[in-house]
């Protein structure tokens, strides 16, 4: 196998290239510095290569314009390109000018470029392809069939226990928009796929800032799937990267949390599945919660059997995991977890499985905060009561608390933070 690499870092070539040759002992890499050398012309022998990664900045030259002249030429490789963290608007121009794959390079890991690599070139590594590769290549197969009026599906970038998810675009701009598709098992499922519709129906009902906007859902290749925003930011675990944020921003995101319950509950819906992959943030740090899979309306008829436990174990309230009943208070415990991660960088709880972090929950006193960070002990003490009878009653209150304790001049940040933190 032979491989291009064409960026102006030199260190990032090197590293690209190391970890290839870690991979495949026999590949022959070439480093193509675009600082010295300018854009090779069509003597150039590009076909020589299974696969061309590509910078989107050059030093010198535009990568999208690189890629342009390079999908004009019959012998073009499979081409990965490389763009930076927040530059979805770029990979959706890469992807339209004929990319076929693109990576963000803060995010590059050595698993993620071979697996791209080996994909590309599936023809000669079959053989060789990981489970994890087949199940990658299986996804992008299925997104190039897709067929989404007004949409257009460009690239497989997350999957989940339930559903795919794709970058995509609308026809006619380049504004990023992910595509989640239900998976075909859940398909088989009629409560699973009643469930991953009704989300469209209750997100449209909440018309929130604070809730992710869905643009559309429908059936396509006999798959059920949702359109909606793409969110530049990421998402909180991202954010986390496993270490404690500063206690200021880390309330800060807390109370936008409790504003967005609070639109949420306004509606008697009900999330469920509170966690840091479902906390979302657009490029200009305002938050989202998204998947509202398992959310449902406090009113209607629960389709959940007696008992039945739904919801992520590190962040269900005690009610949750005991199968009973729930009201707006179980949110409200969740979101007191993923503030407890936010300020500690630690888990609330943890276990050797799933059963034994949430039994946690129902029968282990939370740890006491460490001295730094004792003046949020009362507000997480009311937020983790296990009797939810003495827990915050609704998000109101929490913001109420949040405004006596911490945004009145006297709090923790003082005046100068309540001017900045008004919502």
């Amino acid at each position: 196998m032979r491989v291009l690499i064409i960026d102006d870092d030199e260190d990032l070539r090197n590293l690209l290239a190391h970890y290839l040759k870690q991979e495949f002992p026999n590949i022959q890499v070439e480093l193509f510095d675009p600082l010295v050398r300018d854009i090779p012309d069509k003597s150039f022998p590009l076909g020589d290569y299974d696969v061309l990664i590509l910078d989107y900045m050059l030093g010198r030259g535009d990568g999208l314009d690189w890629l342009a002249t390079f999908k004009k030429r019959n012998d073009c490789p499979p081409v990965i390109f490389l763009t930076g963290a927040g530059n979805e608007s770029i990979a959706v121009r890469a992807m339209k000018a004929g990319a076929d794959d693109y990576q963000r390079k803060q995010e590059l890991t050595r698993e993620k470029l071979v697996a791209s690599v080996r994909e590309l070139t599936h023809d000669e590594l079959v053989q060789t392809a990981s489970p994890e590769v087949a199940a990658r290549m299986e996804g992008q197969q299925l997104g190039s069939r897709l067929r989404i009026p007004g949409v257009r599906v460009l690239r497989l970038i997350g999957e989940g226990g339930m559903s795919r998810v794709y970058l995509a675009s609308r026809e006619g701009d380049d504004d990023p928009l992910v595509v989640k598709l239900l998976r075909s098992e859940v398909m088989q499922d009629p409560t699973a796929l009643e469930r991953f519709m009704e989300e469209y129906e209750l997100v449209e009902r909440i018309q929130s800032r604070h809730v992710a906007h869905i643009e559309g859902h429908g059936v396509s290749e006999d798959y059920a799937y949702l359109v909606m925003e793409f969110f530049d930011g990421g998402d909180l675990s991202k954010r986390l990267g496993g270490k404690a944020m500063q206690p200021e921003e880390a309330l800060r995101i807390f109370r936008e949390l409790m504003f967005a319950l609070g639109d949420i509950h306004e509606q008697g819906i009900l999330h469920r599945d509170l966690k840091p992959q479902n906390l979302m943030f657009r490029a200009d740090g305002s938050l989202a919660i998204v998947d509202f899979g398992i959310a449902k309306h406090i009113d209607s008829v629960d389709r959940t059997s007696h008992g039945e436990v739904l919801g992520t174990p590190r962040y269900m309230s005690p009610e949750q995991v005991a199968g009973r009943a729930l009201d707006l208070r179980t949110d409200i415990y969740s979101a007191g977890v993923l503030l407890y991660q936010m300020i500690t960088g630690r888990h609330l709880f943890d276990g050797e499985t799933a059963v034994e972090v949430a039994l946690h929950h129902l029968n282990t006193q939370p740890p006491s905060l460490p001295e730094p960070l004792e003046s949020y002990q009362r507000l997480l003490d009311k937020l983790l009561e296990k009797d939810r009878d003495a827990r915050f009653r609704n998000a109101d209150e929490v913001i109420g608390f949040l405004s006596r304790k911490f945004y009145q001049g006297s709090g923790a940040f003082g005046a100068e933070t309540t001017v900045k933190l008004q919502s």
